[in-house]
């Protein structure tokens, strides 16, 4: 069994204008796992991570609290708690918060290997 509490991970937080907090709570350079890895980012009010692509992972948030926007591939889609969104492999990327409130959803990569830039 992992059992991981968020609470306990040290997370970093990036540079502006990309400034949002990210954490690795699960990966195979972590843990006893093979196929996923899962992290949180916590986005504060007015802020936005960088565009960018996975060419070989599918990236999927899980939204826990806030509201915010995701682009994927030229589409924007309007998030809020409990919803789950998936970044194909290949397509640009993009999660924005617009709102008063921090952003933090759970990112998951399948297969693993983009989180370890996250692991400091």
């Amino acid at each position: 069994m992992i059992a991981v509490k968020s609470w306990e991970v040290t997370g970093y937080t990036a540079a502006r204008p990309f400034e949002r907090t990210l954490k690795c709570l699960l990966s195979p350079k972590l843990h006893p796992v093979n196929n996923i890895a899962i992290g949180m980012v916590i986005l504060p009010p007015g802020a936005r991570s960088n565009p960018h692509v996975h060419e070989h992972e599918e990236e999927t948030w899980f939204v826990v609290s806030g509201r915010g926007e995701v682009m994927v591939g030229g589409e924007k889609v309007a998030v809020e708690p409990e919803m789950l969104i998936v970044a194909p492999p290949g397509k640009m990327h993009q999660v924005l918060n617009p709102g008063r409130e921090p952003l933090k959803m759970l990112w998951i990569f399948t297969p693993p290997g983009p989180e370890e830039e996250h692991i400091r």
